[in-house]
């Protein structure tokens, strides 16, 4: 199946289901979908917290249970599957994990892994010159231990893009220990406009929002070799809908606001069970006071919240409610029963999180659109697109990568038409 093909059958599913996914349970306490699929809400409210939490744990068994109440979406699962690329680099020395965490270092491992290894290729009938193997560019690399750790194997020089002058001068320091010739720009790419060798090998490991987003769009500009790309929380930066990159995708606009980009990114599996705890305590609280805010101020309707610290739970219930209703200017009477809103978040933070379970089983549907919208984009650069997974979700659930590489024959097109004509 063609990018293309799949992206326009997910595109018609999830216009179909678009009532599933789209109302936040957490926003809207009773969604639309409730009164046209009772039973399905009442299964979702019948089950136990440890039946709940089996089913969030693992997408497929929720995709299962979706599918036993509501048939067509059998359809799903099959656009979702997504292959695994034989690794083209193994058996990483472990003394190059000295200076990176644990799981950073399996994910750069796997990803590493998955990064071909471009040959030079000969095209003397047309006079051309053969294509070397250039450079690995490291985007938003950090210390650039993605980076550093490939040109080892590779015997490549590194090329590290990075906004923050201590991880620049911190990765330089590692790169020299580690006998790479490194190069660290120190630039903003949201403001600056770094230059991309036409022969780099560009790397970008989760890159986040529009960090991936500007790679993409200097490359119409500076094309180069070759991409892999695993990009992540899709969500950051963005203020409104989503904007997509590729035609096909504009032309088939399903009008993402923030919230339903957030709902890719929506899992939990490599955070502990201590930050996980504290996180759904946070939310129980914002509900309490959401059921506050809407008889204080006579409107059913949510009232957006700034971001707060799990480090407020500390200050307890009625403290984060001052606190937020102070940043809304919303006047609070002398008299509140604090205990029962706190009470009235936590039944309702109970029911939304099993109502929530409908919607999260379109969480790698909204990723999977957001993706292949990208992967579009680079096809329509005139770069040979491959969609995989490089690793297990358990290491990180943002593992869908994209492998892009220049289009030869666009190349030479593009040659040809370079050529003066012949008297």
């Amino acid at each position: 199946m063609s990018l293309a093909t799949r992206f326009a059958d997910l595109t018609a599913l999830l216009r179909q289901y678009e009532p599933f996914w789209r109302p936040s349970p957490f926003v809207h306490p009773v969604p639309a979908w409730c009164a046209d699929y009772p039973a399905l809400a009442a299964d979702c409210h019948a089950l136990t917290d440890a039946a709940l939490a089996a089913l969030e744990a693992d997408p497929s068994a929720l995709m299962q249970w979706l599918i036993a109440r509501e048939p067509a979406l059998a359809a799903l699962p099959p656009l979702l599957e997504v292959p695994t690329s034989a690794p083209a680099v193994t058996d990483l020395p472990n003394l190059w994990a000295k200076d990176i965490p644990g799981r950073k270092w399996q994910q750069i491992a796997a990803f590493a892994a998955q990064v071909p290894a471009l040959e030079p290729k000969l095209e003397s009938e047309l006079e051309l010159k053969p294509t070397a193997a250039g450079t690995l560019l490291d985007w938003c690399s950090g210390k650039a231990h993605l980076g550093r750790t490939l040109a080892q194997v590779r015997r490549q020089p590194l090329l590290a893009v990075e906004r923050d002058a201590n991880l620049c001068a911190a990765g330089a320091a590692l790169a020299q220990q580690a006998g790479v010739a490194a190069e660290f720009v120190c630039a903003d790419v949201l403001q600056d406009e770094p230059s991309l060798p036409a022969s780099a090998q560009v790397l970008a490991l989760h890159a986040c929002g529009d960090l991936h987003r500007r790679l993409l769009q200097r490359l119409a500009q500076q094309p180069v070799q070759a991409l892999t790309l695993a990009p992540c929380c899709y969500h950051l930066w963005l203020k409104e809908n989503y904007v997509p990159l590729s035609a096909l995708a504009r032309g088939r606009d399903l009008q993402l606001d923030r919230n339903s980009v957030q709902l890719a990114v929506q899992e939990a599996v490599t955070s502990s069970h201590r930050i996980r705890s504290r996180s759904e305590t946070l939310a129980a609280w914002r509900l309490g006071f959401d059921s506050l805010q809407r008889e204080l101020r006579g409107k059913d309707e949510y009232l957006t919240t700034p971001s707060l610290p799990q480090s407020v739970l500390l200050e307890g219930f009625e403290s984060l409610c001052r606190r937020i209703a102070a940043h809304k200017n919303l006047p609070l009477p002398a008299n509140v029963d604090w205990p029962h809103y706190q009470a009235l978040g936590v039944e309702r933070h109970r029911r939304a999180q099993r109502l929530q379970g409908v919607r999260h089983g379109f969480r790698r549907a909204i990723e999977l659109w957001l993706v292949l919208d990208l992967a579009l984009y680079l096809e329509q650069l005139g770069y040979q697109v491959e969609l995989s997974e490089f690793c297990p979700r358990e290491l990180t659930p943002r593992n869908l990568l994209l492998r892009a590489r220049a289009n030869q024959s666009a190349a030479i097109r593009h040659h040809r038409n370079a050529q003066p004509s012949q008297p």
